[in-house]
């Protein structure tokens, strides 16, 4: 409606401009500048009279007609021809009650023709202008959910990948596990004993995990744990690990497998190259809405500990997929050496923190 009225007041300015000719220094300058304003407005008014209607027959028809070029384009036309028909029958019935101060041009054709002329070009420049904007915002619409589906479906694939990887519960661990469980029982039966509890404990949490639509951090804590538990038992001292996340925080929707991977990274690229070994903390924590996930470890540091990076690639990808710029991972140095792996995910994705906090 603004471009209307801008667009009306275009032409009336256009069709009061011959008001002005003959004016001399010596004339009445203020008078004739109020009885222009007068003319102006009147003009203005009387381009309205036209224009809204034509610009509300647009509104309708483009939004009842079916979207299909050879019904919505030729009942545009017409719905522009008989509004405009329309709106120039109304501003003949109010002009006849009011008196036309600006000039017009003499014009030897029927008043009707001449108006339909003048009114029709600026009422279909309106339709083409709405017509334009409709078709940007449409396509700019579906371009939308285009980008929204191939985010869904990259996301169903990275989550289908998943499971399998899942299915697989690393094999080359498990068998590696029961050659350590079986040698444990010849050299040291209560540590095998031991191992073989853990393993049992790893997969009571791994099985359930690969058949959850909604994973939990109380679940991926569980599956960590076990995980630790075996190896520490086959590197002895050389590892430490302490998990501290308050009971509200276990049952937040937490992605599968990510903090595990950060532990097996912490295991095997920080503690392992070390002699002496070193400690692992996990620590969850939220402030305002956003849940923190830390995989702290003393061991090598980002020289050594980096590995492929195939692990962390995934779960960026996999934030990335799952929450957009909101999720993320950071690593940073630990003090005085390791590194601190953060999980970052907003709490709006895990209600149920909220309403126990």
């Amino acid at each position: 409606m603004a471009l209307v009225a801008l667009l009306c007041l275009l032409n009336a300015v256009r069709r009061t401009g011959r008001y002005w000719d003959g004016v001399t220094s010596d004339s009445h300058f203020g008078v004739m500048f109020v009885e222009w304003m007068i003319s102006l407005a009147q003009a203005t008014m009387s381009g309205l009279i036209v224009a809204v209607p034509v610009a509300l027959s647009v509104v309708v028809t483009w939004n009842v007609v079916p979207p299909r070029a050879s019904r919505r384009y030729p009942a545009l036309v017409l719905a522009v021809a008989g509004s405009c028909v329309l709106g120039i029958e109304l501003m003949d019935l109010v002009e006849a009650w009011t008196s036309r101060t600006y000039v017009e041009h003499e014009s030897l054709l029927n008043p009707f023709v001449v108006a339909f002329v003048r009114y029709g070009l600026l009422c279909a420049l309106v339709a083409v202008v709405f017509v334009y904007l409709r078709v940007a915002n449409e396509s700019a619409a579906r371009a939308q959910n285009a980008e929204r589906d191939r985010v869904r479906f990259v996301q169903r694939m990275e989550e289908a990948r998943l499971k399998m990887l899942q299915a697989q519960i690393e094999p080359h661990f498990l068998f590696n596990t029961l050659a350590t469980v079986g040698e444990l029982y010849e050299t040291a039966p209560s540590n095998g004993e031991m191992m073989l509890d853990d393993l049992m404990r790893y997969l009571a949490a791994a099985l359930p995990q690969l058949r959850a639509a909604d994973p939990t951090l109380g679940g991926e804590v569980a599956l960590t744990s076990a995980y630790l538990s075996i190896q520490q038992i086959r590197m002895g001292r050389r590892l430490e690990f302490d998990i501290a996340v308050a009971e509200t925080l276990r049952s937040a929707p937490f992605p599968s497998l990510m903090l595990l991977t950060l532990a097996e990274n912490a295991v095997k690229h920080g503690l392992a190259p070390l002699p002496e070994g070193g400690a692992i903390r996990i620590h969850a924590s939220h402030t305002g809405g956003e849940m923190q996930v830390r995989v702290i470890d003393s061991g090598c540091g980002f020289a050594q500990s980096s590995g492929s990076g195939t692990g962390l690639a995934n779960i960026r990808a996999r934030l990335s997929t799952m929450y957009g710029e909101a999720a993320g991972l950071s690593l940073t140095r630990n003090s005085p050496h390791g590194v601190i792996a953060t999980i970052a995910i907003p709490l709006s994705a895990a209600p149920r923190v909220m309403n126990a906090a």
